[in-house]
């Protein structure tokens, strides 16, 4: 795991270096653009234009938007910059809404690193010979990001496996850059108070708690395992099988699965998959995830996704995971209700209910402008689909000084990334017509049947015991309590009954030997 606070001066500085080299091949258009410098960004550039050569890669460079310089630039910083990126494109709350949505491309893939390495590795972390552990392993891989690799292999036994290979060095660069990152939030915070519309040094925690937990595949394994268990009911969903004995916090094995990644309607239906079932059975899926079982895929892409024969859907890949608790799961669930019902006020109400509030902030300025921008939606034809005005809705928040927690960023990515995957099937799909036909399977997920309120018991027990336990201590502190304020006084006062009144204990005298004679009587 990345250890931020153990990197050197000499290490950071080192870091820095790289770093100011990658902005200068790039002739820092993109910052200068940030800064509403219109010139030339660099020495070199300046040269360029002054010696009167063709254009300058600066001035080209500015063709393209700015959000996608940015992006662009990130890809070459490396790893940590990309998930900086990938982070930040869930906080629309942080940063202008087309900033984000050019920051959701940024490519992850990465040129492979040596087998060599990557046989190295797999032998450091198992403690064993390559050959006793694999009959084959592929030392080509199949699929390079910035983080991993993976590899085909063959055990003794002749299952094939997948091999997730961890790429060298890269836990020691995250920790140099989320230190250098550190730092220099710090500084802004410092010397720069109120700048931005939120605290860098939060989004740099975050950041590094969104980093260091990919870096771990055994997490990742956990979550493998816990979303299979959770899923085996239902003959649709596939997950991978983890071989935990061939995996480590460095190296992940599962079982190899071969399919198609979605794709157009027709080329499916000429495999012999039904599109409509399978997206059917992907957004039935999604929607367990989230509000049922609150353990999700975050990044449901096409590459995370395989189709498989009799409609199943096979998904890969849980480094990037998010998790919902009861309460969480259903005000999300709630907000999604009224999204897709066009119910206006409903949807910036139940935003706020999960939000935090900074300092001047302006609630009801966001519920009506949330109000304001789903009506329009729903009267209009603006092309904008459900998990963009979602996306569009959250990005509101900076504006009036609304914090939304990181588990709705990671449940709104989910569903962007979903609508985006569903409509490589389907061009004409959005996500209220992809959910549409399953929220009676929402609702039942949300209502307080028994199912779910055994559930919830069984989940919270030891809360339940605990609240049992501590009940006769605290029905005395309670006593007590109102007894030093006065008020348990004040309540004996007002329910004591009337003083009795003369005739009264005669009357009851008479009816009580009236009844008693009545039973003595004989039968």
């Amino acid at each position: 795991m990345a250890r931020s606070s153990h990197v050197g001066i000499r290490a950071r500085v080192a870091r820095a270096s790289q770093i100011g080299r990658v902005l200068w091949s790039s002739e820092t258009s993109w910052l200068g653009d940030a800064l509403t410098v219109r010139e030339c960004g660099s020495l070199r550039c300046r040269l360029h234009c002054a010696a009167g050569l063709d254009q300058c890669p600066h001035h080209q460079a500015l063709e393209h938007p700015l959000p996608d310089r940015i992006r662009e630039v990130l890809e070459q910083l490396g790893p940590t910059f990309v998930k900086l990126g990938q982070m930040l494109a869930l906080r629309p709350d942080y940063l202008p809404l087309p900033y984000a949505q050019a920051l959701q491309r940024l490519h992850t893939h990465a040129v492979p690193f040596d087998a060599a390495a990557a046989r190295q590795t797999v032998e450091l972390e198992l403690r064993a010979p390559l050959r006793r552990l694999f009959r084959d392993f592929e030392p080509e891989p199949f699929a390079a990001a910035s983080l991993s690799q993976v590899h085909r292999a063959t055990l003794p036994d002749g299952r094939r496996v997948a091999v997730k290979v961890q790429r060298p060095g890269v836990s020691e660069l995250v920790a140099r850059d989320l230190a250098l990152l550190r730092w220099t939030a710090g500084s802004i915070e410092r010397h720069r108070p109120g700048a931005l519309a939120f605290r860098p040094t939060d989004a740099v925690d975050e950041l590094a708690a969104y980093t260091t937990r990919e870096l771990d595949f055994r997490r990742e394994a956990m979550v493998s395992e816990q979303i299979r268990r959770n899923s085996a009911a239902d003959r649709r969903f596939v997950v991978p099988a983890v071989h935990r004995q061939l995996s480590t916090s460095r190296v992940l094995t599962t079982d190899l699965v071969d399919g198609l990644e979605p794709a157009p309607a027709a080329e499916l239906t000429a495999a012999g998959i039904d599109p409509e079932k399978v997206l059917a059975a992907g957004a039935s899926w999604m929607v367990r995830q989230l509000f049922t079982d609150g353990l999700f895929h975050a990044d449901p892409h096409p590459g995370n996704i395989l189709l498989l024969p009799d409609n199943r859907v096979c998904l890969l890949d849980f480094g990037m995971f998010g998790r919902l608790d009861r309460v969480q799961r259903r005000r999300m669930g709630l907000m999604l209700l009224a999204l897709i019902g066009g119910d206006y006020a409903s949807v910036g109400t139940q935003l706020l209910r999960m939000s935090t509030l900074r300092p001047g902030a302006d609630p009801r300025g966001f519920r009506d402008a949330v109000a304001d921008l789903v009506e329009d939606w729903y009267e209009a034809e603006t092309g904008m689909t459900a998990a963009q005005l979602l996306l569009r809705d959250l990005g509101l928040g900076g504006s009036f000084g609304i914090v939304f927690p990181r588990e709705l960023m990671l449940l709104c990515r989910s569903l962007v990334t979903l609508e985006s995957t569903a409509r490589v099937i389907r061009p004409d799909l959005d996500l209220s017509t992809l959910l549409r036909p399953l929220l009676p399977q929402l609702l039942l997920a949300l209502l307080p049947t028994p199912a779910n309120l055994w559930a919830t018991l069984r989940e919270q027990r030891i809360d339940y015991l605990a609240l049992a336990l501590d009940m006769p201590d605290l029905l005395v502190d309670l006593a007590d309590t109102l007894r030093h304020r006065g008020v348990l006084d004040q309540l004996t006062a007002a329910v004591a009954p009337p003083p009795p009144r003369s005739w009264l204990p005669a009357v009851a005298t008479l009816a009580g030997g009236g009844w008693l004679l009545r039973g003595l009587r004989p039968r």
